[in-house]
């Protein structure tokens, strides 16, 4: 049989787009694009093995054969070449009785090739058809076994690359539940509530999103930043767990001594995330951004704030962004020891602050987004 006309590169440039691939539909979008003209023949069709059936998921052919089909193994060849193994190259199909005739007869095919996917328990098989009852050349057999072996290799990286993603996103699933565990166990001890946290990271990821698009800030707030400080903004206050019930519970205003105390549960909250990152061995973007927030969220734009007393630009961006989200949700937030604030009173005490507590440019875009602090305290509201 005639092999058509194709260039050197053709085989090459299979198995390129093959490896690259990155999902089964991927692979077989390959092989229906370039495996029939690579090899000569009439149709090609890409089968995968379902449990104890033969899915025809894909095909290029010169007329319908079965795509989208399942059968049974013991009733195709499909099947008979994965259960065994093994290459089947047949002349004539009619005179094969491996070969369901009755389910070929509306068909072109006369002759055909069927190679399994994987030689190891295969997971699927490659087809090629001829209408013509003739033995496939040698090049057609090898060239189509080649292109078996390169869709198992594809096939098998495709579901490394799936297992690994699973493995991150279960990873990321712990580590969200570890930090709402963390942070929680911090509100337990304080006056404020788990709806606190949710606020907070909220009121963040607005804060955020609306800097990112303007200068200098958009430098500093890719997404990836972003969802950085969301994920992170629950541990902003997870050193009040060092913080002494008669102080932290305290129901009025702090004595200057108690205040003092109070105030080193920006310090134990970045001790504390620097000791996970030595257990760790070493630091991540999370860990490094969770301890930055922890640890500057009280400090002031004027250096009048603690625990280090910075200024300015030298407060990170995430302490700066979460001082504005910390102190809105405190104002409009009822406690033991005050009633809630109206939110337009709130927002004109941020106003207030620029340039002295907050960040300038930070407050003159909370303003233009302020109602939706509104919403997001509404929508996280505490119980009663």
């Amino acid at each position: 049989m005639k092999q058509h006309p194709l260039s050197s590169g053709g085989m090459e440039d299979l198995i390129l787009r093959m490896s690259m691939a990155r999902g089964l539909d991927e692979i077989m979008a390959v092989v229906r694009q370039s495996a029939r003209g690579l090899i000569g023949a009439d149709g090609v069709t890409f089968v995968i093995r379902d449990g104890g059936k033969c899915y025809y998921a894909d095909e290029d052919a010169i007329s319908p054969l079965w795509k989208g089909q399942r059968f049974p193994m013991e009733t195709c060849i499909s099947g008979w070449a994965m259960q065994h193994a093994e290459v089947v190259v047949i002349e004539d199909i009619y005179k094969d009785d491996r070969i369901p005739h009755a389910a070929y007869s509306p068909t072109f095919v006369k002759s055909l090739v069927m190679v399994p996917v994987r030689e190891d328990d295969p997971i699927g098989a490659i087809g090629a058809y001829w209408a013509k009852a003739e033995r496939p050349s040698a090049d057609a057999i090898r060239l189509l076994q080649q292109i078996a072996h390169s869709a198992a290799v594809a096939m098998t990286n495709v579901a490394l690359i799936n297992s690994l993603a699973a493995a991150k996103e279960e990873a990321a699933r712990a580590r969200d539940a570890m930090i709402l565990a963390m942070a929680s166990l911090a509100e337990t001890r304080d006056h404020e509530t788990g709806n606190h946290i949710r606020r907070t990271q909220q009121y963040v990821r607005a804060l955020a999103e609306a800097l990112k698009e303007y200068e200098p800030y958009c430098g500093q707030l890719s997404d990836e930043v972003i969802d950085l400080l969301y994920k992170s903004a629950p541990l902003h206050d997870i050193g009040k767990v060092g913080i002494p019930d008669n102080i932290l519970l305290k129901p009025g205003r702090l004595e200057p001594e108690e205040f003092e105390v109070m105030k080193t549960h920006a310090e134990l909250g970045r001790a504390a995330i620097a000791t996970a990152e030595r257990y760790m061995g070493s630091s991540t973007p999370f860990l490094s951004l969770a301890k930055e927030i922890a640890h500057t969220h009280h400090e002031k734009w004027n250096g009048t704030g603690y625990p280090q007393g910075l200024r300015g630009e030298d407060i990170p961006i995430g302490g700066r962004i979460m001082a504005i989200a910390d102190v809105y949700d405190a104002l409009v937030s009822e406690r033991i020891y005050k009633p809630a604030m109206p939110h337009n009173d709130a927002v004109d005490i941020i106003i207030r602050d620029s340039g002295t507590h907050f960040d300038p440019g930070l407050v003159e875009i909370f303003a233009r987004i302020a109602p939706k602090f509104e919403e997001i305290h509404r929508n996280f509201k505490d119980a009663a």
